[in-house]
């Protein structure tokens, strides 16, 4: 099945682009890609058909809204598979299996989201935060990163979140103490939920999306829970 699918829908690698050290997006153009009914927020096995080893199925996630003609992909180089996805050229073959995946707008229960990532787990909260609507001021997102070198689309959130009215909070460096969703410097004193309540006032209504490392998905669903959200209400995917 995904053979004749991949087939059908004559998927190509469009173009590279480089989005920080170590991470690049990878455009693939097809047909009819509507009929694959993908989600914002899902995942599909993929592969490459770019030499030896191509048939190594890697699980990547989509980064932008999918479209009629086009997906877009982001890969972090954590392993051989990941890292050759530099080196991937126009017209190259590609093979999925999927979609897979539920943290999707389908979730949603509330006006209100909270979007949580941490590292290269913005990718699939970048592209739900591309299709979900809101009116102004019902989404904020929380944007864990290394260092403002590590940061990625960092653009493409701040111009939206501008026009959209989305509350955007950058909090770069490393993280406050061992078990703590926060980044260094916040202050000692503010425990996690504490902080989660001073960003999202309003987390008892809310829906939580949050991608990241599996530890930083525990801390952040910890606060949340002590801050009074409920648990029907946590929607996580990890990167581990």
């Amino acid at each position: 099945m995904p053979i004749w699918r991949s087939a059908y829908h004559r998927l190509r690698v469009a173009s590279v682009d480089v989005e920080t050290t170590g991470v690049v997006s990878v455009h693939v153009t097809g047909r009819h890609l509507d009929r694959m009914r993908t989600r914002s927020g899902q995942f599909f096995i993929w592969r490459f058909r770019d030499g030896p080893g191509w048939t190594r199925g890697n699980p990547y996630t989509v980064s932008a809204a999918p479209a009629d003609d086009r997906l877009r992909v982001t890969v972090q180089a954590v392993g051989d598979g990941s890292a050759r996805a530099a080196r991937l050229r126009p017209g190259t073959p590609v093979f999925v299996e999927g979609p897979y995946g539920t943290m999707t707008a389908q979730r949603r229960r509330h006006p209100h989201a909270l979007f949580v990532a941490a590292g290269v787990g913005i990718i699939p909260i970048r592209a739900l935060l591309e299709d979900m609507p809101f009116a102004p001021g019902e989404a904020t997102l929380i944007y864990r990163y290394s260092d403002r070198q590590h940061a990625i689309f960092v653009p493409e959130l701040d111009d939206p979140a501008g026009r959209r009215g989305i509350v955007v909070h950058h909090l770069p460096g490393p993280r406050r103490i061992d078990g703590s969703w926060q980044a260094a410097g916040v202050g000692s004193d503010v425990d996690d939920a504490e902080a989660l309540l001073r960003l999202v006032p309003q987390i008892t209504a809310t829906d939580v999306f949050v991608c990241g490392p599996p530890r930083f998905i525990t801390a952040v669903k910890a606060a949340a829970r002590r801050a009074g959200a409920d648990r029907a209400d946590l929607n996580s995917e990890d990167f581990a």
